[in-house]
């Protein structure tokens, strides 16, 4: 668990979307998917 995948679960839940997120973010979805899905592997 990094502090980066906490920092984009938190923009996802404020959001309410992964794409809003993502763009908030400055990174493309794909990226957000795969770090939140580590972070659900680690949890």
């Amino acid at each position: 668990m990094t502090f980066k995948q906490i920092r984009y679960f938190q923009a996802i839940a404020e959001a309410g979307s992964f794409r809003r997120a993502a763009d908030r973010l400055g990174v493309t979805q794909p990226t957000l998917t795969v770090q939140i899905a580590a972070l659900e592997s680690t949890l």
